[in-house]
């Protein structure tokens, strides 16, 4: 068996607590495994798992190994309790000064997870109402000439925690769908400004926009840079949280914001690679999309740090990531024509966005 596969089939595992024992832990590497998933972003959700298996089977991890799961899992989970306190901080700070706003991703995803302490977090990413001009203004006021662009601006970091202050939540290059995506996202920022997390001091999306947020936001990073298994365990769960018979954005609305072919390959990869039932999907699965999907997601690891393949992995000089931009474009087309053509003129378009707005 192939261990990427093995991989999977235990992920398969830790995430539904119904699921039987698979087969692959019988001589499953468990080093091997740690470190998969921390080049996906997903230690906690594979902890969960194994602490399961530990308890019902025969199954043992050596002192070692176990050390180094637990480890990692305390820390997270540490980091997390630190991160619920600094977005509450950072939702309260723009509140005091006259904004409304909610966070995006990272704490909000985790409130999803059977326990919010099993994501892993990282930047926070606030959505704060008004604009680009009138947020970018304040910002300028509190830390002037901080980097910005289409639909964020830097902020100040509350510890080691970088901030992103978003006036749009996400984009697309294809400027149609693009129009129509922001307007969805106003049609929803009401319910998103007002739903408010009690025990957590912060406002969060609704579920109903995170389904199209979400995978607007992965669909972004896999033509930009690349995505990990987190983004597929964040939207496994999310999915998974619809009661039975609420309904979700469908297949005409997915396909009229240019998101269909997206969906179709996250539902191929959450149906038949980690199990979701049929019945929360959002669409048909697209096995020839999908396909792609997870080995990008395979080779690429978290935000594509981990891809060997040319011109991938880590952040790079403006010149060389701009080229690597375009070959993920020229790789990609086949899949997503209209959003690998439209990438380079959006970029050219939002250089000039950028210096019109002061980007140092």
């Amino acid at each position: 068996m192939d261990e990427n596969h093995r991989y999977l089939e235990f992920l398969r595992y830790c995430l539904d607590e119904r699921a039987a024992v698979p087969s692959c832990v019988e001589g499953m590497d468990w080093d091997a495994l740690y470190l998969f998933a921390r080049n996906q972003t997903v230690v906690a959700t594979y902890w969960r798992g194994i602490e399961r298996l530990s308890a019902t089977t025969d199954v043992k991890l050596s002192e070692s190994s176990v050390l180094n799961w637990m480890a990692r899992y305390k820390k997270i989970e540490k980091d997390s309790r630190t991160a619920y306190k600094n977005a509450a901080w950072v939702w309260n700070n723009f509140r005091r000064e006259g904004f409304r706003s909610c966070l995006l991703k990272g704490q909000g995803n985790a409130l999803l997870y059977p326990s919010p302490f099993l994501r892993t977090p990282g930047d926070i990413d606030i959505w704060v109402e008004g604009g680009d001009e009138k947020v970018i203004a304040y910002v300028d006021t509190v830390i002037p000439r901080m980097k910005r662009v289409y639909h964020h601006i830097e902020f100040i970091s509350v510890g080691k925690t970088p901030i992103e202050v978003h006036y749009r939540p996400a984009w697309m290059s294809n400027p149609v769908h693009n129009r129509r995506l922001q307007r969805w996202f106003e049609a929803y920022a009401e319910a998103c400004f007002s739903n408010m997390c009690d025990e957590w001091g912060f406002c969060a999306p609704t579920r109903e926009f995170n389904t199209v947020y979400l995978l607007a936001h992965i669909y972004n990073h896999l033509i930009r840079e690349g995505v990990g298994l987190r983004h597929v365990v964040d939207y496994y769960h999310l999915l998974s949280s619809y009661p039975e018979g609420t309904p979700k954005p469908g297949a005409g609305e997915l396909e009229r914001l240019g998101l269909l072919k997206m969906a179709g390959a996250m539902m191929w990869v959450l149906h038949h690679v980690l199990g979701l039932p049929e019945e929360k999907l959002l669409c048909a699965p697209n096995e020839r999309i999908g396909r792609m999907f997870l080995n990008e997601i395979l080779e690429g690891g978290n935000f594509g740090k981990f891809d060997h393949r040319a011109m991938g992995g880590e952040q790079q000089a403006p010149v060389k990531h701009n080229l690597k931009v375009l070959l993920r474009d020229v790789r990609l087309l086949a899949f997503f024509p209209s959003e690998c053509l439209w990438e380079p003129w959006f970029r050219v378009w939002h250089w000039v966005w950028r210096k019109r707005h002061g980007c140092p």
